[in-house]
């Protein structure tokens, strides 16, 4: 039956070469894979890094410290120490190293769909790059087998997003852009209402001065009118019958004429009637005579 992982096969190695003379930093080592066998990771690379102080360029050192990494989650640190420990003759620490690199990448690569999918996809390709070399140094290696299927379909799904990622970025930046727009808009808008506002304000201005300057003439009509009436009373204007004097004054001194003068006036009348002979009194039916002019 195949056994089947998801990234926690972690490998890890006790293995020195002959050069690793020192004692203490085989026994700093042999510490950090007690506490690592017992999941105190943090505890395991303490002591790994005590070691590799002493020996830094040491590959099964690195290998170790990358698995502790791996554990504490700190995969990008892993990815360094794994691609150090790749650097070695032994063919079967290249292959363990290069399958916990995979593991790294690949859990890397999943931290980082959210925020960087283009390196997401990079990371991923790495990995099954990985496990290719790990099968071409261990054919017969099934766990690996699992680990590119299981990558090789994130993979194609992070390559799905990718290529629709142009397109919803290019609608997020028109709608970025949009958005900026909005405010101009409304600020043209409302210098154009307050443009508009002052022209109809002129506007209403102007037919007012026109509505003024077209009473005027009217109103000194009615004044020149008023004027030449007023004149006229003061200077009794003719009657109806086209006379010019003062009626009413004439009246007045009639009734002031005394009964001599009225007799007089009465006489002068008669002399002008009587030029073709006598003056008829309807009241007596009598001649008289022409009298004497005065």
């Amino acid at each position: 039956m195949m056994k089947k992982i998801f990234f926690s096969g972690i490998i890890i190695t006790c293995i020195f070469r002959a050069q690793a003379s020192l004692a203490s930093v085989a026994g700093t080592v042999e510490k950090g894979n007690k506490l690592y066998y017992n999941q105190k990771y943090e505890d395991a690379l303490k002591q790994y890094d005590q070691a590799l102080s002493k020996q830094p360029d040491s590959t099964v050192i690195n290998f170790d410290a990358g698995a502790a990494q791996y554990k504490a989650k700190e995969y990008q640190k892993a990815n360094s120490s794994f691609e150090k420990s790749l650097i070695t003759d032994d063919k079967k620490l290249e292959s363990k190293a290069n399958y916990n690199l995979g593991n790294s990448r690949y859990m890397l690569g999943l931290s980082q769909e959210n925020t960087d999918l283009a390196l997401a996809v990079q990371l991923l390709e790495g990995a099954l790059n990985n496990y290719k070399r790990t099968q071409d140094l261990t054919p017969k290696d099934e766990d690996v087998k699992v680990n590119y299927k299981i990558v090789e379909a994130k993979l194609k799904e992070l390559k799905e997003k990718l290529k629709q990622q142009p397109q919803e970025n290019k609608a997020s930046q028109q709608q970025q852009e949009q958005n900026k727009e909005e405010p101009q808009n409304r600020q043209g808008e409302g210098k154009q209402n307050q443009e508009n506002g002052q022209e109809q304000k002129k506007a209403q201005e102007q037919k007012e001065q026109a509505n003024q300057a077209q009473e005027q003439p009217a109103q000194q009509q009615d004044q020149g009118g008023q004027e030449k009436q007023k004149q006229q009373t003061v200077g009794q204007p003719p009657n109806q019958n086209g006379q010019s004097g003062n009626a009413s004054a004439q009246a007045e001194e009639s009734k002031e004429m005394s009964k001599e003068e009225a007799n007089m006036l009465l006489e002068g009348y008669r002399q002008e009637e009587h030029a073709a002979g006598m003056l008829k009194d309807d009241r007596k039916g009598v001649e008289e005579k022409v009298l004497k002019d005065w």
